[in-house]
Order: C-alpha cells, then sequence, then structure tokens
C-alpha cells in the first residue's frame, strides 16, 4: 500500500506516518519548504530505507508533481489563527483558505485528473475537519469557513464518485495536543485529544475491507477543562 501525506509537519500527520509505517506502507510526505528540516530529522532512519520519502514545496500543495498512483491521500495542511475577524490581516484570510481549502482541492483535481478512477481500485481521499466543520465559534471565524468549506466538497466528491470505488472522507475531531491547540491558551491541554489516538482511528477506517462506510467521522472530547486561575 502507498500513502500521500500533504502537510507532514503537523502533530497529527506526524502521529499519522508512525501509523502507517509499522503496517508497512510506503509513504510519500509533502511539506512546504520550510518545514522540511523538521520532518528530515524526524523521519531519518526511514528515509533512508526507502520506506518513505520526502517532498517539499514553495507553497501551495498543488504545485507537487503527482508522479504515483497512491492508495490513499491524506491532506492535513490547516493554518489557525485565532483572532476577531477584523483584526485579522486581509492577506493572513487569504493565505488561510489557501492553505486549508483551495489548494487541497486543486490537488485533489489533478490526482483526479492524472489518476482517473479504474474499476474495482479503491483509492481513499482523506481530509482533516474540525468540530468546526459543524459549529462555528468565536474569534475562529475563517477556520470554521474552511472547515465548513471541507465538509461540502467531501459531501459532493462522495455523490460525484458514488458509482466508483473511490472514497472522500472528513475526519473532524475537538482541540488536540499539537502546536495548534496549544495556541488556546486558556484551556487544560490534559484533555486534549491525543494525536496518535486520532491517527490510529483513521488509519481503522481507511484499512478495513469492511463494506461499512462511514463518510464523517467525527471525534468530540468527552469534557472540556479549563486551565485554573493563578
Amino acid at each position: 500500500m502507498k500513502a500521500l501525506i500533504c502537510g507532514a509537519s503537523g502533530g497529527l500527520a506526524t502521529a499519522l506516518t508512525e501509523a502507517l509505517l509499522p503496517l508497512k506502507w510506503d509513504l510519500d510526505l509533502v511539506t512546504r519548504g520550510f518545514r522540511l528540516d523538521r520532518v528530515q530529522s524526524r523521519f531519518a532512519s526511514e528515509l533512508s530505507t526507502g520506506h518513505v520519502r520526502l517532498f517539499a514545496v514553495d507553497h501551495d500543495y498543488s504545485e507537487f508533481n503527482c508522479s504515483e498512483r497512491y492508495d490513499a491521500h491524506f491532506f492535513m495542511p490547516a493554518l489557525f489563527s485565532p483572532s476577531p475577524l477584523t483584526a485579522m490581516d486581509p492577506d493572513r484570510i487569504t493565505e488561510e483558505i489557501d492553505v486549508g481549502l483551495v489548494s487541497q482541492i486543486q490537488l485533489t483535481r489533478k490526482l483526479l485528473v492524472t489518476f482517473p478512477p479504474q474499476l474495482n481500485e479503491r483509492r481513499d481521499f482523506c481530509y482533516i475537519g474540525s468540530t468546526s466543520a459543524y459549529a462555528g465559534f468565536a474569534n475562529t471565524s475563517v477556520y470554521c469557513a474552511v472547515k465548513h468549506g471541507l465538509l461540502g466538497f467531501v459531501r459532493a466528491m462522495n455523490d460525484e464518485y458514488m458509482k466508483s470505488d473511490v472514497r472522500f472522507w472528513l475526519f473532524s475531531m475537538g482541540t488536540m495536543n499539537t502546536e495548534m491547540g496549544a495556541q488556546l491558551v486558556g484551556q487544560d491541554s490534559a484533555s486534549f485529544l491525543q494525536p496518535a489516538e486520532v491517527a490510529k482511528r483513521m488509519v481503522g477506517a481507511v484499512s478495513s475491507q469492511s463494506n461499512v462506510f462511514e463518510p464523517e467521522i467525527l471525534m468530540r472530547r468527552r469534557s472540556i477543562r479549563m486551565k485554573e486561575k493563578e
């Protein structure tokens, strides 16, 4: 099995890579250039075996040259800038939408055009949603808009490809114990979801040979704790 992981430097992408490697998947990791060293150092031994390959794009993930046919595709990139909309820089708004939504749609199109579906060939396209795909939260309007966009995209693509063996997934979760989650400074990180647990759920869903298909998987936190005031 072979998978493409875009946005490979993030905490969940790292956990996903670590979950797939023991299952003998060959992985192509793609990250933006300024994050290349981070991924390279984390998976140095795996890169030396040839089971993991690393690629960089300048900015837009749709720049990635699609030269391989993958069994699964994981689209992980996201930017998160918690702030009132009126306090956000206009260029940052555009960047968040481009990275989190537009470039992923464009790359999906490129992959489907380059490698059209074949009869009885199952392929999975996996996107990272959020509880923000199903609700709106103050000071995260752009992030919520991006995640709502991914939800609509996944639903539409499953309808578009319903007569094929191509499946589109949205894995949505509450706040995780990652760099992004650390920006929620008022919450106790002990209540955050662990990326390894989320990655395990994702791998289990994609790897299952069952005819059960749950295109929207939502993983909420059972409890949310706030930090105690000092």
